[in-house]
Parts: C-alpha cells; structure tokens; sequence
C-alpha cells in the first residue's frame, strides 16, 4: 500500500468521520462514507466529499457493498464506542484479508487493540492536544508540541528568547541533552547543521524524549 490514489473505507459520518472524510478528499484520496442515519446521509452527500452508502456498517453485507477487497483502509469512526468500531474492523477484516484498519476508541489507552487493528484514534485527546496549543499560542507561551510520536516522544515547536542560554550560539557550540535533536529552523526554511544559530525570536522545531523536555525548554527560553 502507498499513500497515492488510496481508497478509503469510512464507517460513520458525523463530526469525526466527515471531516477525516474532507481532509482524505481533498488530498485526492477516494473515500466512501458508510452511515446508517438517513438525514446525516443526505447531508453528507450533499458535501460532495466522498461516495455515501446508506446502512449498517456493522453488518457484512453493507461492508460488501462498500467494496472493501477493492480498498486500502477501513476506518470506523462511529460514536457507538470502542467496542463496535472493532467488532466493524475485524468483521472487514475477514471480507478483505489484507485491509488496513483504524478504531476510534472512547479512552486513550489503546495498548490492548493493537493486536486487533493497526491503529486507533482517540479523538478527544487530539482535541485537548489542540486546545493546550492554542492556549499556548495566544499566551505567547513559546513553546507547542505539533505532534507526540509515541509516549516518550514528541516533536515540539519552540521560539527563542534573547535570554535563553543558546541564544547567539550555533549547533555545534550547545549541548543538546542526549534524547533531543534540532529538526528543522522555520526562520531559515531549511534543514539545521552544525553552523545553524539560535536567533533570538528564531523558531526551532525538535524531536525531544519527555525526560529532557524540560531541560531543553530550559535552554531554548531560558
């Protein structure tokens, strides 16, 4: 499977299934909505984002219907709770062997459905992880996380201060704490090396281990 041309399965088009739907579509992926409820039908059909298909998703004939030996990943992203987004994955998985799968689940500890699905979502935690940026952001905190790779890593966002211990030195002049590297400088628009100074008000994205992020937002604010 490639991410080119990818047609996807969504079982479940309210808030959460529409606008991964949107987001699929407009990256020119092909994505096929299954829901059950019939005004939430005509509404999605009306948005012109994706095929609809009236139904089930729980049941095997409505997955049938939706193609699943011709796609890429079934995603279900119904409100019905953990349980039933899974039981609709494997059920997909048993029409189409090798369908990649996605559960939305209600709590964020997934550890336990990884061996049932190749992923989950957990989409009130991606909305706190939205809320606590913004809060940032409009705080003038300096500091963002833009994405947590796993539990013990994350990709942050930090901007400089003029009294911040790195401030006027280059990479290799600062020690880093081992379990953080400088990815990307979004002042320069370009790839950081070993000359790359630290500006103050300069913009630094990192992927930093929890252990040290302290320590690096230490260095970089002061």
């Amino acid at each position: 499977m490639t991410n080119d041309d990818l047609r996807i399965v969504i079982v479940g088009g309210g808030h959460v299934g529409y606008h991964t739907a949107e987001r699929l579509s407009n990256r020119g992926h092909d994505v096929v909505i299954v829901e059950k409820d019939r005004d939430r039908v005509e509404f999605l059909s009306d948005q012109y984002v994706a095929t609809v298909i009236h139904g089930d998703g729980g049941r095997p004939s409505i997955l049938r219907q939706a193609d699943l030996e011709r796609s890429d990943v079934l995603a279900s992203l119904t409100t019905y709770g953990a349980m039933t987004n899974l039981g609709i994955c494997m059920t997909g998985q048993r029409i189409a062997e090798d369908i990649r799968t996605v559960a939305r689940i209600d709590h964020g500890d997934d550890e336990e459905y990884r061996e049932l699905v190749d992923a989950v979502v957990y989409p009130e935690e991606l909305a706190a992880h939205t809320a606590a940026n913004q809060v940032i952001k409009v705080s003038d905190g300096g500091v963002r996380t833009i994405e947590e790779v796993t539990e013990d890593l994350e990709l942050i966002e930090i901007t400089v201060t003029e009294t911040a211990p790195v401030t006027g030195k280059s990479l290799e002049e600062v020690a880093l704490p081992r379990g953080s590297v400088v990815v990307a400088d979004k002042m320069g628009g370009q790839f950081p090396g070993p000359e790359t100074v630290f500006e103050s008000g300069g913009t630094y994205i990192l992927a930093v281990k929890s252990d040290v992020t302290d320590e690096i937002i230490q260095l970089l604010r002061g």
